[in-house]
């Protein structure tokens, strides 16, 4: 039996279990999400609104049928002995499917959705767990507050990874834990903190924890806002996902404060986690050394000098223009996705400008998603690299960011990442549009959808949800959210993985 396999059966204490890195990453992520759906269901038990019975029950009925599956999995199965690359990436993509099905579960079982909407139910809970913050729901403020709560923790859970929290607390994975990481994290190449994986993935959800709590603290004291209120905005910002348990999102404040603490805060999570554990331990000039960080500052501050100069003659005092051009900046450039103000009432450059910002969004190894900076970055100095090329061809030029030399197959993975998360949005744009929506609406939707952003322009705008898209046009939103915030290359690989099985079973149906 090869220890690479990921499907032979082996018989350890007395038990029969599966080697299957699939079942077990999946079984794991679903224990986890579980264990969010019953902290949701003590949430709605200490409150006193008028859906508690039918709340708890919901989140409580979701974590055991959940925690069930997934229990059942990890414990019938166990890790090969090495770590395939491809069965990683395979790994990964169905757990995410696993776990996106089994959020769809609170949603149904509160009645929030109905079950003849379960598609609907399924796009919400995988906006959550992408971070993309696009919703269905078109009256969050009277929603059950236990749904409410685990539809919030679907964001805190896919911001920093389900796989790398379960690498950070499951022993059993510290073998193929960075193929796991490499797989979900976003970025050319996952940065390791330590030698040891595990402890890498450790350090990883430490900062992370450590930045929700930070910004719910600072909006509790500073801002005078709610436990309930800070916590379900904290999750959300540090994980850059979007969602609000108010349906007039952060306008709903209306408060300077609560804007100055979510923009600092969405801000650090579009940075990369990496530098800030290096700054943490002293070396706080780590973040002036990195070309990536630098770009990513300049294209905020760019963009909010941008957006206040074309909106300035809108009516709005200069203070409070500046004050709009800031937050949305941040909300849409980290592709976090709160809202302030419907920004498709902005004139049709700062639109556009909106629209750029979309694509690259911010730094690899954040919370954040879209291509990211570092990206455009390479492709930028690799155009520069060959137009010298056509002038020198045998000159000798490395592609270099700063001091640091790119390697030739980082170029390589990024050209195709770049090449296959552009089509699939045009793709996917075409798609939507072909539903029954006009070009503005489905394009910009596809855009956000890949970018894991939320709103989009017309009626994907921040004063609609996704409910006013063809409702064939969302399946394909569905896609491009697990495509982005997976950053295309494990479900292009689970999808060649489904097809050559497909295939080598007809092959045998017609041998026989």
């Amino acid at each position: 039996m090869s220890a690479t396999s990921s499907t032979a059966s082996l018989r350890l204490g007395g038990r029969w279990r599966l080697t299957s890195t699939t079942a077990h990453v999946t079984g794991i992520a679903l224990v986890l999400v579980a264990s969010g759906m019953a902290l949701s269901g003590l949430v709605g038990w200490f409150d006193a609104g008028p859906d508690r019975g039918t709340d708890v029950w919901a989140c409580m009925a979701s974590a055991v049928l959940t925690g069930a599956v997934g229990v059942a999995l990890w414990m019938t199965s166990r890790l090969p002995q090495r770590q395939l690359p491809s069965v990683a990436f395979r790994a990964v993509t169905v757990s995410w499917i696993a776990v996106s099905v089994a959020g769809a579960l609170p949603f149904l079982f509160s009645g929030l959705i109905d079950w003849a909407h379960i598609d609907d139910a399924l796009f919400e809970s995988i906006s959550g767990f992408t971070c993309t913050g696009s919703t269905i729901l078109d009256d969050i403020d009277t929603a059950p507050s236990g749904v409410m709560f685990f539809r919030q923790l679907t964001q805190w859970f896919g911001g920093m990874g389900l796989i790398v929290l379960a690498v950070a607390v499951m022993p059993t994975l510290k073998v193929g834990g960075l193929e796991l990481i490499a797989a979900e994290a976003p970025g050319p190449a996952p940065d390791r903190l330590t030698p040891r994986v595990q402890e890498t993935a450790k350090r990883l959800w430490m900062l992370y924890a450590g930045l929700t709590a930070a910004i719910a603290l600072a909006l509790m004291v500073f801002a005078r806002m709610g436990l309930y209120d800070a916590l379900a905005h904290a999750f959300t910002a540090a994980a850059t996902g979007g969602f609000s348990n108010h349906q007039a999102s952060v306008a709903y404040f209306d408060s300077a404060m609560v804007e100055a603490i979510l923009v600092v805060g969405m801000l650090v999570a579009g940075a990369n986690f990496t530098l800030h554990w290096q700054a943490l331990n002293g070396d706080w000039k780590v973040y002036s050394r990195v070309s990536e960080f630098r770009i990513y500052v300049g294209l905020f501050v760019g963009a909010v000098v941008l957006a206040t100069a074309l909106n300035v003659d809108l009516g709005a005092s200069l203070v409070h223009t500046f004050r709009d051009a800031t937050f949305n900046v941040a909300s849409l450039m980290t592709s976090t996705g709160f809202g302030t103000v419907d920004f498709t009432l902005w004139g049709p450059a700062s639109q556009v400008l909106l629209m750029l910002l979309m694509i690259p969004c911010a730094m690899t190894g954040s919370t954040s998603g879209g291509m990211k900076v570092l990206r455009l970055e390479v492709m930028a100095k690799y155009a520069i690299r060959e137009i010298s090329r056509a002038r020198h061809p045998r000159a000798i030029s490395p592609l270099r960011l700063g001091p640091v030399v790119v390697g030739e197959d980082i170029v390589a993975r990024t050209m195709g990442f770049v090449l296959l998360y552009l089509t699939a949005t045009l793709v996917g744009g075409a798609l939507v549009t072909a539903a029954g929506t006009d070009p503005v609406s489905g394009f910009s939707a596809a855009i956000t959808a890949a970018g894991g952003i939320g709103p989009g322009l017309g009626d994907a705008g921040p004063a609609h949800t996704f409910l006013d898209l063809p409702r064939l046009g969302r399946p394909v939103l569905m896609f491009l959210m697990l495509f982005g915030r997976l950053e295309v290359f494990p479900v292009i690989i689970s999808i060649g993985a489904v097809l050559g099985m497909s295939r080598r079973a007809t092959a045998r149906v017609a041998g026989r």
